[in-house]
């Protein structure tokens, strides 16, 4: 055998061992895999690698505006979520889940910004509960979390608002906004809702469940009843903010009231829509009692609608079924027997408007130029800002007395103005008797006198610059002057009643004008007085809290911010509430027999409060120039007395006659008025000083005045009632403007 040198033999030995260490097998080495982040659209996430058999950590949050980060997923549907503890044994991507904020999130965020909205916008996903300002687009969203106002809304890039976008969400509808967030008075909020989309809801009714009708039977139907009425959006209600709470809706038959603040604003005037709703009748709680005791139940109304169908077209409303009326008729219908509230009539009607203390009412009057009520505004009479134009005419009106505002006095119309024209009204000059007749005549007499002479001075000539003509004659006769006849002193004729003889009498009232000529005949029967139990003002005032008294007194003067007048007997007064339309029918210095309940308004513990007779009702005027009795009235007192009286005692049947000045003050915003002497004010129980506006002339004269303290709301003093004034030469002015005889 050839021998190898030893030192190459140890480089070759040396050589396979360097070989056999570095030379293994490939399999027996681990492999290196890549796992890849993809935040879908959020902050990135650096890949990291691991070796097989490895798991790796989760990496921090990446984030996105205006989202929540909702975990890491194996799949790019993001419906497999990635779990941390599985061992990687691939190359792999995992995907970022992003969701919108839930409400209650967004609450809890909402508490960092109370001065201000945050600089960051927020995704969330709701159902629209409410629009409270469709304008704006102030809404209530909702969420299995909770519930957030949200202080207006615009389109998808924050530029156009709601009111003006072509199509928007509406309330049941589901909505992503993108929004500031901030807190309000102590409120959350999302402040500035982008709306990015919506999806309109089908109604959550079931549409069988109505029944479909007419108008007309829609208003005969029970209250509660569930139909389903189509007709013309004729005109809107509104809130103070001026939004939309409700509209008038008419088809052939008929109209009605649909109040539903939700689909006001999702429809224009002249849509021809279908809608499903609840029949209903009206009334403010706080009126509930005094409307049932004149047996009104509430305006005629449909309320919780969902519209079925709306064509968005622009039609004008049936008028064939109108019925053609007057302002008198309408505002002296005795709604017990029917009640009309919400159906149109067409009426002449004098427009005018009446510009108040931060307010404007407009008043419909009918041609006599003072028979009428006022609109029914929420808004301080700005929604009615588009009959401007026609203040001071007479105009064709389709009207609706849409609701009554019920007091213990009696029901008030409030009128809805539908749609006014202008159609340059001239009044026929022929007819002028049969108006004469009409307006002035018809309430003059009573049908029932009884054995007190009324002694009452009839009208002889009527003018009326509104229509045109001037001094149109009446004359009376009587088919028995033994019983009831006419007399006449110094250019003035009176009705007188014999006190002896009683039975029917006709009474004719001939009117002439020019060569035209009208007349009209009157029952009237001449009773003799019946009996009544009767008790004195004195009495009255000592009976028992709530008890119904029966009393006989004289009338004083009318009640000044309520309805009503003062009784008085030779010992004190005390005021009565009535109706309305009672105060039509007496005068001061009228004897009269009344029903009513011993009240004692707005007592408590330490305050006496008003006494008073409530729901007055004059079952007798035996009418009368009677005289008042002053005897009891107090003398030698200042306001200073006045305002130093007790109120935890009831002073209010008292009489004190001071002399001292009435002071008219005009503001820029409003007027004011008071008395006072050399003691100081007295404060005025009014709630306008045009309820005074008869004593603006005499302001700043020193003027003798008997007044009398009144306490109606719970005041801690006294404030005064001003029964009349005597004028320098004697003459004694008694507050009648509350009369209407």
């Amino acid at each position: 055998m050839k021998k190898v040198p030893f030192f190459l033999a140890c480089v070759v030995t040396l050589g396979t061992l360097f070989f056999s260490s570095s030379c293994g097998d490939p399999a027996d080495e681990p492999e290196i895999y890549t796992v890849t982040f993809n935040s879908n659209g959020g902050s990135a996430v650096d890949s990291v690698t691991v070796e097989e058999g490895n798991t790796i950590s989760e990496p921090i949050d990446p984030t996105k505006a205006g989202y929540v980060f909702d975990g890491w997923y194996e799949d790019a549907n993001l419906t497999i979520a990635f779990d941390f503890s599985e061992i990687i044994d691939a190359n792999m991507t995992i995907h970022a889940k992003w969701r919108y904020y839930f409400i209650n999130e967004l609450i809890a965020l909402a508490a960092n910004y109370p001065n201000g909205a945050s600089q960051e916008r927020y995704y969330v996903e709701g159902k629209i509960e409410t629009v409270s300002n469709p304008t704006y687009g102030e809404m209530v969203i909702s969420d299995a979390t909770g519930e957030i106002a949200v202080y207006g809304t615009y389109d998808s890039t924050g530029e156009i608002r709601y009111s003006d976008l072509e199509e928007k969400p509406v309330a049941g509808d589901d909505v992503l906004l993108y929004g500031n967030i901030n807190t309000y008075k102590g409120t959350p909020q999302i402040y500035s809702g982008w709306i990015i989309s919506f999806t309109h809801n089908s109604p959550d009714i079931s549409v069988d469940d109505y029944e479909e009708m007419s108008i007309l039977e829609a208003r005969n139907a029970s209250e509660g009843a569930l139909v389903k009425i189509d007709g013309v959006v004729a005109r809107f209600t509104y809130n103070d903010a001026l939004n939309p709470v409700g509209f008038i809706l008419v088809d052939e038959t008929n109209s009605i009231y649909v109040y539903d603040n939700q689909i006001a604003p999702q429809v224009e005037v002249g849509n021809l829509i279908q809608i499903a709703a609840k029949r209903d009748n009206w009334i403010l709680d706080t009126e509930q009692n005094n409307a049932e005791l004149y047996g009104y139940d509430g305006c005629v109304q449909v309320v919780d609608a969902t519209i079925i169908s709306n064509d968005n077209g622009n039609h004008e409303f049936d008028t064939t079924w109108v019925i053609e009326s007057t302002i008198k008729d309408l505002v002296k219908h005795d709604i017990s027997e029917f009640n009309f509230t919400t159906s149109l009539y067409k009426v002449n009607a004098l427009i005018e408007e009446r510009p108040g203390s931060n307010f404007t009412n407009f008043y419909f009057f009918d041609i006599d130029g003072t028979t009428g009520s006022y609109a029914y505004s929420q808004a301080s009479g700005r929604d009615f800002s588009w009959l401007k134009e026609f203040d001071g005419k007479i105009c064709e009106v389709y009207i609706t007395v849409l609701n009554y505002k019920s007091e213990q006095s009696g029901l008030t119309s409030r009128f809805l103005p539908v749609k006014v024209s202008d159609n340059n009204y001239q009044f026929d000059i022929s007819n002028t008797p049969t108006m004469v007749l009409d307006y002035y005549v018809d309430e003059q007499f009573e049908v029932n006198y009884y054995y007190s002479d009324p002694n009452m001075e009839v009208l002889t000539s009527v003018s009326n610059d509104l229509l045109g003509f001037e001094n149109a004659t009446i004359a009376y006769t009587s088919s028995n002057e033994e019983s009831l006849y006419f007399s006449t002193v110094e250019d003035k004729t009176y009705m007188h009643v014999n006190n002896t003889i009683t039975g029917e009498v006709i009474v004719t009232a001939t009117v002439n004008y020019s060569t035209y000529r009208d007349e009209r005949t009157y029952k009237i029967i001449v009773n003799d007085e019946p009996m009544y139990d009767t008790i004195t003002v004195s009495e009255a005032i000592d009976s028992e809290l709530n008890s119904e008294v029966t009393v006989r007194g004289i009338v004083l003067s009318a009640l000044v911010n309520q309805v009503g007048f003062y009784l008085t007997d030779e010992h004190a007064i005390i005021a009565v509430l009535v109706p309305s339309e009672s105060m039509n029918t007496v005068k001061a210095g009228d004897e009269v027999i009344l029903r009513g309940t011993r009240i004692q308004e707005g007592a408590k513990s330490n305050i006496a409060g008003q006494c008073a007779i409530s729901s007055g009702e004059i079952l007798l005027n035996l009418f009368g120039d009677n005289e008042i009795p002053t005897d009891f009235y107090i003398l030698d007192k200042d306001f200073a007395y006045i305002r130093s009286l007790d109120v935890s005692e009831d002073h209010t049947n008292e009489v004190y006659v001071i002399e001292g000045q009435f002071i008219w003050e005009d503001h820029i915003y409003y007027t004011s008025c008071h008395l006072e002497d050399e003691s100081g004010k007295g404060e005025l129980y009014t709630s306008s000083a045009n309820q005074y506006n008869w004593l603006k002339d005499y302001s700043g004269q020193t003027l003798t005045y008997a007044v009398a303290p009144c306490n109606w709301n719970e005041k801690t003093f006294y404030k005064l009632c001003i029964i009349y004034v005597e004028l320098t030469d004697g003459t004694i002015i008694y507050n009648d403007q509350a009369f209407s005889y």
